[in-house]
């Protein structure tokens, strides 16, 4: 089996050349030049052949000097996937922990250290939603455990939830639950008696 024997110099370059997936995890390049290693599927421009140093394993090539390609992210077991979910549960982190404040997506890049121009691309792939829906779902399911605790007035739970206006409140808990807070309210007190 092709897996359990070394590669030749020549069979990694023509993988690294191609961009061939299926070698990923068996070796990766670093380049002299730019002190970066990258996995054989980058769709990184390749470099001249005299300038590429093949490695067994990622810390091999950190321990010769080189860092992580930050696109195809080597590094990391799950690559730039591995990468996004992290980026993407840090993200939901700091979105949970600012419910109440007014939040704008460039505030949640900036907390996860991505550019903005970024950050929405990269959140969306990892997590299926938008950051802003994501937002609003956070907030939607905080007004519906305070609308269980019945101690506030429905509209007033749209704004302690971190809603700006009431229509977003109305439109975001719509979508969570099929309803809107005040018949979801009133539903519960069906469900009591």
């Amino acid at each position: 089996m092709e897996h359990t024997r070394v590669l030749s110099p020549e069979a990694m370059w023509t993988a690294f050349r191609r961009g061939d997936s299926r070698y990923d995890g068996r070796f990766v390049t670093a380049v002299r030049t730019t002190g970066i290693f990258c996995r054989p599927s980058c769709t990184c421009r390749k470099p001249r052949r005299e300038n590429v140093r093949f490695y067994r394993s990622p810390n091999d090539a950190a321990r010769a000097g080189y860092r992580p390609c930050k696109r195809c992210r080597p590094e990391l077991r799950g690559g730039p996937a591995e990468a996004d979910g992290a980026m993407a549960a840090k993200a939901l982190e700091f979105m949970g922990a600012h419910l109440e404040s007014q939040v704008y997506a460039k505030d949640i890049a900036a907390a996860v250290a991505v550019s903005p121009s970024h950050f929405a691309r990269r959140f969306r792939a990892a997590d299926g939603r938008t950051p802003m829906r994501a937002l609003a779902d956070l907030r939607a399911e905080r007004a519906e455990a305070l609308l269980r605790q019945g101690t506030i007035g429905t509209l007033d739970v749209g704004f302690a939830a971190g809603f700006q206006s009431i229509s977003a409140f109305t439109r975001a808990f719509r979508r969570r639950t099929g309803l809107p807070p005040a018949s979801w309210r009133r539903s519960l007190k069906g469900e009591r008696r």
